[in-house]
């Protein structure tokens, strides 16, 4: 039987001792060192650390030098945007993608319905009465990034009637290619983004694209701040070139009190929860165990990001 080298496994998070244990006993090869956050394991790395599992705002560039053993990331959430330049390839990086792709869908469809039945920003009963009120059916929904939770949106909009077009960066039959996008933004009454943050989707939503929207299009985005220029997207909304906004990532995260995207009655913002769940950090120890488990056995581990593709 192949022998192996003991694994180190520092772990970034509100893990308890039982789920350490657990964890720890999964394999006969692996220690687990827990640190409370990113900023008390910045502090103070360990050098023997071979796999890491870790969140958002991981100074990677900065650590990965102080980590000469480290092969493998996993991270806590389905984005990887910040790893993509400052992981050298030896270092193989695992998400959580799909994991939280129903409790997003489901997020995205109440940001639509908030817009288009609810409108909680009007500042008053009277006015909200006076803000025609919208049906989904027979509505056409672009979903950009076609992906686990585009798909899982596109499931719960043919529900409500809507005529969905996919698009996605290797498109199957009947999706689209993002350089299609030129030609179906006119087409879209509702456009929502799911998509990874790259290179080639950084700023997707700009003012070029906005300009070839319809006045009644109403955007919502789920992913990445950085898919939207935001300046290009205010004056979209108050100059009336585009119906609304549901934004659940903003820049600055969170906006600042008296943020003029705050007083529009067409924008509804949450806190970059859509992907929150009851037991999400539960269900994201049992993949990394599973994880560990395959990489012992030798098997395929799950989710793995091509880090050239940004996804």
């Amino acid at each position: 039987m192949e022998e192996h080298s003991m694994e180190l496994l520092a772990i970034i998070g509100p893990i308890t001792t039982a789920w350490k244990d657990k964890i720890e006993h999964c394999r006969p090869d692996l220690e687990v060192v827990v640190y409370p956050s990113t900023k008390e394991f910045v502090k103070n790395p360990n050098p023997g650390v071979t796999i890491l599992a870790a969140g958002g705002g991981l100074p990677t560039a900065k650590l990965i030098p102080l980590l000469p053993r480290l092969r493998w990331i996993q991270t806590w959430s389905a984005g990887i945007d910040g790893l993509i330049e400052s992981v050298p390839d030896h270092i193989t990086v695992t998400t959580m993608k799909g994991l939280g792709e129903k409790a997003v869908a489901e997020h995205a469809i109440a940001l639509l319905l908030s817009l288009t039945r609810i409108r909680p920003n009007s500042p008053t009963q009277e006015r909200s009465r006076q803000i025609p009120l919208e049906t989904l059916d027979g509505k056409t929904h672009l979903i950009i990034g076609y992906g686990h939770i585009g798909q899982r949106i596109g499931v719960l909009s043919q529900a409500f009637g809507m005529k969905v077009m996919g698009v996605r960066n290797h498109p199957e039959p009947n999706q689209f290619h993002l350089s299609d996008l030129p030609q179906l933004l006119p087409l879209a009454d509702v456009i929502t983004l799911a998509a990874p943050l790259t290179p080639s989707t950084y700023h997707i939503i700009d003012a070029k694209s906005l300009s070839k929207v319809s006045s009644h299009t109403i955007l919502i985005n789920i992913a990445r701040a950085e898919l939207v220029d935001q300046q290009a997207l205010w004056e979209a909304l108050v100059t009336h070139r585009l119906g609304g906004a549901g934004l659940d990532v903003t820049t600055p995260e969170p906006l600042p009190e008296g943020h003029p995207l705050l007083g529009l009655d067409s924008v509804v913002v949450t806190p970059h929860v859509a992907g929150n769940f009851p037991n999400y950090f539960d269900r994201a120890l049992a993949l990394l165990m599973k994880n560990l488990i395959n990489d012992f056995q030798g098997h395929a581990l799950e989710n793995t990001v091509h880090l050239s593709d940004g996804y």
